[in-house]
């Protein structure tokens, strides 16, 4: 296992910095919300959020060649960001029972550079006779787009066959290996915005 698993941050103004926390502390409060409160609204902002911060690319053109440039928030942070691999994936039968792995990330493992970390597989499934592989960008960008959202056709085909928990377990999933994987502890920052919020309420009971 890797001795320092903190996301290293190469120098970057204070802004941009400022932003990237902004977006961990939206994801940790949207994952606590979707985990403990079942406000399963929330999925779409951990979406959001993820793609914001893992999947943010546009095309462009260069010279007539068609290139793809990387806008993920985290890479305006860190050059190069790596994070945990893959353990295991959902994988989804033809008779649509789902063999769910008890981790999603293995964090015994070296981290792994962006580019591959997002085209890893992490849902599987057979539909009329073929299998499809669907990657962590590919999921990111679907649930980002989809859920909530204006565009009501998914273009993914696993979207037909794939359960609400199961899109919970995945973002929920890749959210906390995020936070290993910068070095954020999660169950320590559930604490104090539970308590933060909890502060709140009494405060707004009290000036009744």
């Amino acid at each position: 296992m890797e001795r320092n698993n903190r996301l290293v941050f190469s120098r970057s103004n204070a802004g941009m910095k400022r932003k990237f926390d902004e977006a961990i502390t939206i994801l940790e409060y949207s994952v606590m919300l979707v985990e403990l409160f079942e406000l399963e609204e929330f999925n779409h902002v951990i979406a959001s959020q993820l793609k914001l911060m893992l999947g943010e690319t546009r095309h462009t053109r260069i010279k007539r060649e068609k290139v793809t440039i990387d806008q993920s928030l985290i890479k305006k942070i860190n050059p190069y960001p790596k994070l945990y691999p893959v353990k295991g994936c959902i994988q989804i039968s033809k008779t649509g029972l789902a063999e769910v792995p008890q981790e999603l990330f293995d964090y015994s493992k070296q981290r792994i550079d962006l580019v591959s970390w997002r085209n890893q597989v992490i849902l599987k499934t057979s539909l009329e006779g073929k299998l499809h592989e669907v990657t962590i960008i590919d999921f990111m960008k679907e649930m980002a787009d989809k859920i909530g959202g204006v565009q009501a056709d998914s273009t993914l085909a696993y979207q037909s066959v794939i359960a609400k928990e199961h899109i919970r377990f995945l973002l929920v999933g890749i959210a906390k290996g995020l936070f290993k994987s910068i070095g954020r502890d999660y169950n320590q920052h559930l604490s104090v915005n539970l308590a933060h919020i909890i502060k709140k309420i009494e405060q707004s009971q009290a000036s009744e």
